[in-house]
């Protein structure tokens, strides 16, 4: 009875996390793994691309009916804007007291599961960065574990 009830609860786990919704998530654990950097040079754009080039962050309290989330990060914490753009993925929008821009897209594009066995999503995140009246814009490329 004891092994029965075991398969039972594992199969409902399981089958929980197969059928994982990237429009329902309420939190991401985010890695980029790939980054190019533009840079303009000579009055054009020259750009760099960096593989292995590791980061991380959590994208949490998301709520499409209020708009909201959080960035979760080692440099802390920060509110951004949620969009549903449904069938495209979720889109996340956050304005620095600077000024400067960032964009993170969890695609619905699924990925298979990492070693804890959520589901992955294919992710893009995007710095648009000017500096002293230099753009410096940067493109990251990796996957979010959906962790709710």
């Amino acid at each position: 009875m004891k092994k029965i009830s075991l398969v039972f609860i594992f199969s409902t786990i399981f089958y929980n996390v197969v059928l994982a919704n990237v429009y329902e998530a309420k939190s991401f654990n985010c890695t980029y793994y790939h980054t190019s950097i533009g840079e303009i040079k000579n009055d054009v754009y020259s750009v760099e691309s960096i593989k292995e080039n590791n980061f991380a962050f959590s994208i949490v309290n998301i709520d499409l009916n209020s708009k909201k989330s959080l960035m979760v990060g080692n440099n802390g914490t920060d509110e951004m804007t949620v969009i549903n753009a449904n069938p495209s993925g979720l889109h996340f929008l956050q304005i620095m007291p600077v000024g400067n821009m960032t964009m993170t897209t969890v695609y619905p594009e699924e990925l298979g599961f990492n070693k804890l066995g959520q589901k992955l999503y294919s992710t893009s995140h995007s710095r648009h960065i000017a500096m002293t009246n230099r753009s410096l814009p940067q493109q990251f490329y990796g996957v979010c574990a959906k962790t709710d």
